[in-house]
Protein backbone atom coordinates (compact mmCIF):
# COMPACT_ATOMS: atom_id res chain seq x y z
CA UNK A 1 0.00 0.00 0.00
CA UNK A 2 1.22 3.79 -0.29
CA UNK A 3 -0.32 7.17 -0.70
CA UNK A 4 -2.35 9.08 -2.93
CA UNK A 5 -1.01 12.19 -3.80
CA UNK A 6 -4.19 13.72 -5.12
CA UNK A 7 -5.54 13.87 -1.94
CA UNK A 8 -4.38 17.30 -1.00
CA UNK A 9 -1.99 18.49 1.51
CA UNK A 10 1.76 18.75 1.21
CA UNK A 11 2.34 15.20 -0.49
CA UNK A 12 0.29 16.63 -3.65
CA UNK A 13 2.76 19.09 -4.14
CA UNK A 14 5.32 15.97 -4.78
CA UNK A 15 4.10 13.73 -6.09
CA UNK A 16 0.98 15.06 -7.90
CA UNK A 17 1.40 15.94 -11.71
CA UNK A 18 -1.32 17.52 -12.54
CA UNK A 19 -2.68 19.18 -15.81
CA UNK A 20 -1.67 22.54 -16.88
CA UNK A 21 -6.13 23.49 -16.48
CA UNK A 22 -6.27 22.26 -13.12
CA UNK A 23 -3.38 24.05 -11.85
CA UNK A 24 -4.50 27.09 -13.58
CA UNK A 25 -8.27 26.63 -11.94
CA UNK A 26 -6.93 26.37 -8.43
CA UNK A 27 -4.49 29.78 -8.86
CA UNK A 28 -7.86 31.62 -10.01
CA UNK A 29 -10.07 30.23 -6.95
CA UNK A 30 -7.58 31.41 -4.63
CA UNK A 31 -6.14 34.41 -6.23
CA UNK A 32 -9.31 36.06 -7.97
CA UNK A 33 -7.14 39.38 -8.91
CA UNK A 34 -4.13 37.08 -10.79
CA UNK A 35 -1.48 36.04 -9.48
CA UNK A 36 -0.10 40.15 -9.58
CA UNK A 37 -3.01 41.11 -7.99
CA UNK A 38 -1.84 41.74 -4.46
CA UNK A 39 0.37 44.22 -6.32
CA UNK A 40 -1.87 46.38 -7.44
CA UNK A 41 -3.11 49.85 -5.62
CA UNK A 42 -6.18 49.66 -3.66
CA UNK A 43 -9.08 50.86 -4.83
CA UNK A 44 -10.44 53.94 -2.04
CA UNK A 45 -13.51 55.38 -2.48
CA UNK A 46 -15.23 57.91 0.18
CA UNK A 47 -18.72 56.73 2.08
CA UNK A 48 -20.72 59.04 3.89
CA UNK A 49 -18.87 61.71 5.95
CA UNK A 50 -18.59 64.39 3.14
CA UNK A 51 -20.34 65.66 0.74
CA UNK A 52 -19.98 65.68 -3.51
CA UNK A 53 -20.10 69.49 -3.29
CA UNK A 54 -17.92 69.60 -0.45
CA UNK A 55 -14.89 67.21 -2.06
CA UNK A 56 -15.78 69.15 -5.39
CA UNK A 57 -15.17 72.64 -3.02
CA UNK A 58 -11.73 71.16 -1.73
CA UNK A 59 -10.85 70.12 -4.79
CA UNK A 60 -10.99 73.59 -6.06
CA UNK A 61 -9.82 74.97 -3.14
CA UNK A 62 -6.41 73.01 -3.55
CA UNK A 63 -6.36 73.44 -7.21
CA UNK A 64 -6.22 77.21 -6.69
CA UNK A 65 -9.80 78.17 -8.66
CA UNK A 66 -11.21 79.54 -5.26
CA UNK A 67 -9.95 82.15 -2.45
CA UNK A 68 -9.55 81.67 1.36
CA UNK A 69 -12.62 84.19 1.67
CA UNK A 70 -14.90 82.03 -0.81
CA UNK A 71 -13.40 79.16 0.41
CA UNK A 72 -14.66 79.73 3.89
CA UNK A 73 -17.98 81.14 3.44
CA UNK A 74 -19.40 78.65 0.43
CA UNK A 75 -18.30 75.88 3.34
CA UNK A 76 -20.05 77.71 6.03
CA UNK A 77 -23.30 77.94 3.52
CA UNK A 78 -23.03 73.87 3.34
CA UNK A 79 -22.57 73.69 6.41
CA UNK A 80 -25.85 75.64 7.69
CA UNK A 81 -27.94 73.93 4.86
CA UNK A 82 -26.40 70.64 6.34
CA UNK A 83 -27.50 71.66 10.10
CA UNK A 84 -31.15 72.75 9.05
CA UNK A 85 -31.85 69.67 7.05
CA UNK A 86 -30.85 67.52 9.85
CA UNK A 87 -32.34 69.19 12.77
CA UNK A 88 -36.53 68.93 12.93
CA UNK A 89 -38.24 71.97 13.46
CA UNK A 90 -38.93 72.46 17.12
CA UNK A 91 -43.12 72.43 17.77
CA UNK A 92 -44.34 74.73 20.65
Amino acid sequence: MGHDPTQGGAMRDWYDSPQLQDVFDEQASRLPYGPLGLLDPPTVELEGGLSKDVVSLVSAYLAGQTGTMEFASTMEKIRLQRSTQQTPAMET
